[in-house]
C-alpha cells in the first residue's frame, strides 16, 4: 500500500533530570479561536512569574531549560515581545512521524536484521540486556506479543503528552508500534525476527497522536520524561523542516546529562535534514535499500550520519491492523510475493484470472465469465487505484491484482492505495517481472487472499532509525561503563562505508554494524 504517513519533512541517561512542571493554570485567558500554541524562552535569571498577565495560559514550563509552553493570542504575543525578562518567542511547531508505505520481504531474519549483522551480535552475547530505550512516537499495542520476554512485559513505563483526551499510550496510528517492534521485538510470529535488540527495556513516550502528528511541547515534555526514567537511548522517528531554538536546548542538555539521541533525517529526497536530526546533539539518521543505495526517499546533506535500513521493513502493527497478501495461479508452483493496497478489503477468492487491461473504464475485462468469482488482472497506467479497482467491481469481479508498470524496479510490486475506505473488494500489487510470469502460458485461475494481520511493512527515515537505535543498544550493553558520546563514536567508526571515502552528504559515516560495533565497545575501557 502507499500509505503515505504525515511527514514533517514533507511523523535519558540520568545523571541529572530537567524539571517538568505540568501547571493548567489560567491567567484572565480569553476565548479565541486566534488563540495559538507558543514556546517562550527567558532570559537568564528570570522566573516564569514574567509570563503572569492577562491572556496567557501557561501549560508547562521547564526549569533547567528557562523555557516555557503557553497558549495566547498574536495580539498577546506581540506585547510579550517587548517583556525585558523574554529572551524568543516562537511557534510550537508541528512534528509528525517519518514512515511511507510497505513493501513485501521473507526470510528467518528481516533483510535489516542480516544488513546490520544483528545475529552474528547475538552470537557474541550482545542482546542490549540492561539498556533502556525510549521511544518518543505514536505509543504502543503494550499487549502485542513482540513485546513479551518470558511471559513478562519489556514495556517498563509509559506515558502520553498529546492533549486529545487518551488515558494512556496506547497506538492508534500504529507508527510507534513498528518502531519499538524494530528495536526489541522478541518472537518470530511474523515468520520473521524483527528486533534488533531484543534484550532491551523499552520506555515509551506518545508524542504523535492518533494521525501521526504532534507539537514540539510535547516532544520537550516527553524527552524529558525519558530523561527522569533514567533511559541511555532515545530515539524519535519524528521530525520537523524547522528547528526550534526551545527543542535544541532540550536536546543539547539530555545529550549532556549522558543520553544518545537518535533521529530520523526526513523523507523528502532533500539535501536538508530534518530536526531534530539536524541538531549536533542528535545523531543524524537516512535510509538505505536491500540494495544499499540512499533510498529514493531519504533526505541527506552535511548533518547526516548514519544510515539503516529503511525499505520493506517488516515489523510489528497494532494487532489486526495489519494486512497480508498473497497470490497464487493454479497449476504454478510459485506463490507471488504481493502486497496488499491500502484499504483493501479481505478475504479469500478464486476464480479465473481475467485481463482487464489498465480499467480505465467499466468494459475492460472482456473475458469475464458469465458467473461465479473472478479475479481482475489489471495493468498500472494513467488512472487512479482506485478507479481501476471500483470499474473491476462495476463488472463483478470479487478481487484485483494490479501488476506494476516499473522497469527499472521490475521486482518492486509497488506501494499503492485505494485512497479512503470502503466496501473494497481484496486488492494486491505485483511487480513487473511477478506480471509476466503471471501471464506467462495464459492466466487460467487462480486465487487471491488478504488477511488481517498484526504486523506490517514500512519504509522511511523513520523504519531506518530504530535500527541503528538498536544497534547503539547491542553495542551499549556489550560495555555499559562507556559514555554515550563514546557509543557514538563506536556505532560510527564501525560503520560500513557505503559512499564517498570517510564521511560523505549522503551516507554518512555509512552502515551501522552491529557485530563490530559490540567487538569495538568490549575492547574499550
Amino acid at each position: 500500500m502507499k500509505r503515505r504517513l504525515p511527514l514533517i519533512f514533507k511523523a535519558a541517561a540520568a545523571l541529572c533530570s530537567l524539571l517538568l512542571i505540568a501547571a493548567n493554570f489560567t491567567y484572565a485567558a480569553p476565548s479565541s479561536s486566534d488563540r495559538h500554541s507558543y514556546l517562550v524562552n527567558l532570559k537568564p535569571g528570570k522566573s516564569v512569574n514574567a509570563l503572569n498577565a492577562p491572556g496567557i495560559q501557561l501549560k508547562k514550563h521547564w526549569d533547567d531549560l528557562g523555557a516555557a509552553n503557553i497558549v495566547a493570542d498574536p495580539d498577546t504575543i506581540q506585547k510579550l515581545k517587548n517583556n525585558p525578562d523574554i529572551e524568543s518567542i516562537e511557534e510550537d511547531r508541528p512534528v509528525h512521524a517519518t514512515a511511507l508505505g510497505q513493501t513485501y520481504t521473507d526470510g528467518e531474519l528481516t533483510w535489516g536484521l542480516q544488513a546490520v549483522h544483528a545475529e552474528q551480535a547475538w552470537s557474541q552475547n550482545a542482546t542490549g540486556s540492561h539498556i533502556r530505550v525510549c521511544v518518543l512516537d505514536s505509543g504502543i499495542d503494550a499487549g502485542h506479543p513482540e513485546f513479551y520476554r518470558n511471559g513478562t512485559s519489556i514495556i517498563k513505563a509509559s506515558q502520553n503528552f498529546v492533549d486529545d483526551g487518551h488515558p494512556d499510550a496506547a497506538d492508534g496510528f500504529g507508527h510507534g508500534t513498528h518502531v519499538s517492534g524494530t528495536i526489541a521485538g522478541q518472537t518470530s510470529a511474523s515468520g520473521s525476527r524483527i528486533g534488533v535488540a531484543p534484550g532491551v527495556d523499552l520506555y515509551v513516550a506518545r508524542v504523535l497522536g492518533d494521525d501521526g502528528n504532534g507539537l514540539t511541547s510535547g516532544v520537550i515534555a516527553g524527552l524529558n520524561w525519558c530523561q527522569e526514567n533514567k533511559a541511555n537511548i532515545a530515539n524519535l522517528s519524528l521530525g520537523s523542516d524547522e528547528p526550534s531554538h526551545t527543542e535544541q536546548k532540550a536536546f543539547d542538555r539530555a545529550n549532556m546529562n549522558g543520553m544518545l539521541i537518535i533521529a530520523a533525517s526526513g523523507n523528502d529526497s532533500l539535501n536538508h535534514v530534518g530536526y531534530p536530526a539536524g541538531y549536533k546533539s542528535v545523531v543524524a539518521v537516512g535510509a538505505v535499500d536491500s540494495s544499499l543505495n540512499l533510498a529514493s526517499f531519504s533526505d541527506y546533506g552535511k548533518d547526516q550520519e548514519l544510515v539503516g535500513p529503511g525499505v520493506g521493513t517488516l515489523s510489528s502493527v497494532p494487532r489486526g491492523t495489519g494486512l497480508h497478501a498473497s497470490a497464487v495461479k493454479d497449476g504454478d508452483s510459485t506463490s507471488y510475493h504481493s502486497n496488499p493496497l491500502e484499504f483493501s478489503g479481505t478475504g479469500s477468492v478464486s476464480g479465473p484470472l481475467v485481463d482487464c487491461g489498465i480499467a480505465d473504464s467499466a468494459a475492460t475485462c472482456g473475458g469475464k465469465p458469465a458467473s461465479g468469482a473472478w479475479i481482475a488482472v489489471i495493468d498500472r497506467g494513467t488512472n487512479a487505484f482506485s478507479e481501476k479497482v471500483q470499474n473491476a467491481m462495476s463488472q463483478g469481479a470479487s478481487a484485483a491484482v494490479i501488476v506494476n508498470n516499473d522497469t527499472a524496479n521490475p521486482d518492486d510490486p509497488g506501494n499503492f492505495t485505494l485512497g479512503a475506505a470502503g466496501s473494497w473488494i481484496p486488492a494486491v500489487s505485483l511487480s513487473y517481472n511477478q506480471g509476466t510470469a503471471l501471464r506467462s502460458g495464459g492466466l487460467g485461475t487462480g486465487k487471491v487472499e488478504v488477511t488481517p494481520w498484526d504486523y506490517s511493512y514500512y519504509e522511511g527515515t523513520s523504519m531506518a532509525t530504530p535500527h541503528v537505535t538498536g544497534v547503539a543498544a547491542l553495542a551499549w550493553s556489550a560495555n555499559p561503563g562507556l559514555t554515550n558520546d563514546q557509543i557514538r563514536k563506536v556505532i560510527e567508526s564501525t560503520a560500513v562505508d557505503l559512499g564517498a571515502p570517510r564521511r560523505d552528504n549522503m551516507f554518512g559515516y555509512g552502515l551501522v554494524q552491529a557485530d563490530a560495533a559490540v567487538q569495538m565497545a568490549r575492547s574499550m575501557h
